[in-house]
């Protein structure tokens, strides 16, 4: 095994990126195919873009349990138990014989991940903290903004040559490649071992009052974006008519405009603090997405170009809600870092699977559902903030 680095090196953070991109990949690359395995299945596209929020759910449960075991167990452990599991649920897919044997296949898969995945922020936090933290995760950020931007082009092409199947043959490939560069060049970053049950440690930091406004915060951030991963297959492709080689490049100028805001987000890290970031972010959401809610209700018959550049905007500003309110939320448990990331992973997860579950099912076609989804989940998370949060954002503590 590597010997612990004093500090994060490019090769680690691009490492942790490549493992943090998992998430966005596994999720977008079958998007494309989402009317193909309705039709192979012989079922609606809202039964298959069921398979997003099974994933969620499924990623958010291994967070849940992959934060306090790493803190138990070391991160490598689980870096490299999670990957296992994750290549043997994408194989599952393959062969699966139908929709319902695909579900709680994807859900396998999923809980592969969240144990894995939920070790990139631990590890940050292991060997840097404050603003040089935050300022990491947002690199990692930036590098893993690459997999949602070409994971459906990637399905496009994987479609053009095969078939859906493959595609998930490709996420069992892009695993065991992690498992190989894991297992040779991760360190185990982990200072000590945490004692007792681990589980408990989710109770010191949930009655930790601080901590909720930046909770809520990220809830509605993934409740919000990922119900517009969600329902996008069926907007796009269903209620506009688009074609299956257009709609990867309308998702993709959604992921450019996050890109681009993420690195606004950097430089602005140099000036601001991360409350401040975070009450920005959710001040430019509220806008986009009243103004695209609004202009549904007036008039129906929006055109798609609207509708994306609207979209572009809000997604856009993902970043300065999570990355920062992550940041500030895993400053405070810096001994208990693995359990905090799992913990505002999994709750950003399990609220964006809902919600894109709850838009799947409240769904007429339209992109109406998922306005409201997206208003009233920043909404609320900024109101919950501002209650919990009082003051300034600006003269918030230093994390």
């Amino acid at each position: 095994m590597p010997p612990k680095p004093e500090k994060l090196t490019a090769g680690l953070l691009l490492m942790l990126s490549a493992l943090t991109a998992l998430v966005p990949l596994a999720t977008d690359i079958y998007l494309v195919a989402v009317p193909t395995i309705a039709e192979d299945f012989g079922r609606s596209l809202h039964d298959v873009e069921l398979a997003v929020s099974v994933f969620l759910l499924g990623f958010a449960a291994g967070q849940i349990g992959g934060g306090p075991l790493s803190d138990r167990f070391g991160r490598r452990t689980m870096v490299l138990w999670g990957l296992s599991v994750f290549a043997l649920g994408s194989l599952g897919i393959m062969l699966a014989p139908d929709l319902e044997a695909m579900l709680v296949l994807r859900f396998v898969q999923a809980l592969g991940g969240g144990l894995a995945v939920v070790n990139s922020q631990a590890i940050i936090r292991d060997l840097a903290s404050g603003r040089e933290g935050a300022a990491a995760m947002i690199r990692v950020i930036q590098v893993m903004m690459i997999a949602p931007l070409i994971a459906p082009v990637i399905g496009l092409v994987i479609l053009k040559v095969s078939n859906w199947h493959t595609v998930f043959g490709f996420l069992m490939v892009y695993a065991l490649l992690l498992i190989l560069l894991f297992w040779r060049r991760l360190p185990e970053t982990r200072a000590q071992a945490t004692g007792g049950n681990p589980f408990r440690n989710y109770w010191t930091i949930l009655s930790d009052r601080r901590i909720w406004g930046y909770l809520i915060s990220v809830m509605g951030a993934y409740a919000a974006m990922l119900s517009f991963i969600t329902a996008s297959p069926g907007i796009f492709m269903g209620h506009y008519g688009m074609s299956e080689d257009l709609y990867p490049f309308t998702f993709a100028c959604v992921v450019l405009t996050m890109v681009a805001m993420t690195k606004v987000n950097l430089k602005m890290l140099k000036k601001h603090l991360p409350p401040y970031l975070i009450a920005l972010g959710q001040k430019l959401q509220m806008t986009a997405s009243g103004l695209l809610l609004v202009s549904l209700l007036v008039y129906p018959q929006l055109p798609v170009w609207a509708l994306t550049l609207m979209v572009m905007f809000y997604i856009g500003c993902h970043g300065f809600v999570v990355a920062n309110s992550n940041a500030s939320i895993i400053e405070y448990y810096p001994h208990l870092a693995g359990t905090a990331a799992a913990l505002t992973g999994a709750i950003g997860f399990l609220s964006g699977g809902l919600a894109g579950g709850l838009v799947s099912l409240m769904s007429d076609g339209t992109p109406l559902a998922m306005a409201v989804m997206m208003f009233c989940a920043v909404t609320t998370a900024f109101l919950v903030r501002r209650t919990l949060l009082p003051g300034k954002p600006v003269a918030a503590e230093s994390v």
